[in-house]
Parts: C-alpha cells; structure tokens; sequence
C-alpha cells in the first residue's frame, strides 16, 4: 500500500511543451483522482492529473462483464483499471516506460486488484506471450508527430506515428474473434495519417466518435472502436 499524498487538482491545457515542463517538475509523487478511483502516479509518468483521454475514451466505451483486457502504453493504468471497475475480468497492462510499469503496478495493488491485473515492460506488444488472446485493447495514442528525448516524451510524442503504425498492425494476432480495439486520438495529430494506417492494418471501423473541447482551444478527440470483422 502507498502512503496517501494530497490529492492533486485535475486541469487542462492545449500546451503539450507547457505540460512536459509541468510533469518534470513534479520530483515526488502525487495523487489523483479519475473516475472515481484514487491513482498514485510516480515522477516521469503522463499524469491523468493533466492528460485528459482517458476520460474521453471511458465515457464512449462498452465493457461487457467478464472480458479480458489489454492497456496499450498504460500510463498511470487509469484506462485498464476502470475497466476492471466496469466489470472486466483480466487485465494485462504494457508501457515501454519502466516508471509507468512501476506507477500501474502500485495502483493495481492499491486498488485491490493484484489477483486480475500484471503490468508488464513492453515494446508495443513484445511482452505478451503467443497463446494470450483480448476481448479489448484499449490505446490512448500518443498525438504528436514528433520525435521523443525520453520515456516521459514517448506519452505524448509519436514520431511518423510509427508507434501508432505498429499497435494498429499487430493488433490483429491479439484480439479474440469478437475483440474490440478502442484508439482515442486528437486533432492536433494527424488523422488522415491514422485513417490510412486504420485501413492498411485490416481492421473495420465499427464506430466513431467525435468529442468537442471543453475549454477555448481544446483538443477535439476522435474515438474509434475497431474490430476484426
């Protein structure tokens, strides 16, 4: 168990560079509350306590009692956790970002859940091993077509949207049958790029939804919900 901190105020901003100086300077952990849970977040991980996609993505999906789950570049854990609130059953959560690993892994702990949930270090999909198989892969991508210093940059930056690239491609060979893959992505990234790499990986788009910003110059958030067939 971590020991309870102050809880952090929730904000918004539009200013990416402004954001990554804002979580550098964060030398000691905080807390954050998101959705009704209480989430430790360590320094060097994208914090819900600025990063707003989550909560978007949560507000448009459907979790069906029981399913399996997978948190692609899981962050703070906050998607797969609420998931696991919502009534799945199993998570499995990656970050290339050992720090991020770390931070998921006490939330899972803190909020009971260490008998349903494992978070593991992973290039994409490298840590899963070939029989494990998703009813969900839920991906909060990162937007901007830069390229990233370090693992803190990698939340956020997505240079050529390789990254990208390569979660939509493999995510075929992870789904079950009847598997749903949720991306949440923004305009300030490039959707015609995404569009294309949705049709090149074979996946059909069940659907789409559009979220407005809240505040003036806000990000407009596009969900999609994809599937095998």
């Amino acid at each position: 168990m971590t020991t309870p901190l102050a809880i952090s105020a929730r904000r918004q901003t539009t200013d990416v560079d402004a954001m990554i100086a804002d979580l550098r300077s964060c030398e000691h952990p905080h807390d954050v509350e998101v959705c009704g849970m209480l989430l430790h977040i360590l320094p060097g991980v994208l914090s819900p306590r600025l990063s707003h996609a989550p909560d978007v993505l949560i507000s448009k999906w459907h979790i069906e009692a029981g399913a399996t789950v997978l948190d692609l570049g899981c962050g703070s854990g906050v998607l797969g956790l609420a998931a696991l609130r919502a009534g799945a059953e199993r998570l499995v959560a990656l970050d290339i970002n050992p720090q991020a690993v770390l931070t998921t892994k006490l939330n899972i702990d803190q909020l009971g859940y260490s008998e349903r949930a494992e978070a593991r270090h992973s290039d994409i999909y490298s840590a899963l091993q070939p029989k494990e198989k998703f009813d969900l892969i839920l991906f909060a991508a990162p937007y901007w077509n830069r390229k990233a210093k370090d693992d803190l940059e990698r939340s956020c930056f997505d240079e050529d949207h390789r990254v990208m690239a390569s979660a939509l491609g493999g995510a075929r060979v992870w789904l079950n049958a009847n598997g749903r893959m949720y991306v949440v992505f923004s305009d300030q990234g490039d959707i015609g790029r995404v569009v294309n790499l949705i049709d090149d990986s074979k996946l059909r788009v069940r659907n789409m939804h559009i979220s407005r910003p809240s505040i003036h110059g806000g990000h407009i958030r596009i969900i999609w919900e994809l599937t095998l067939r």
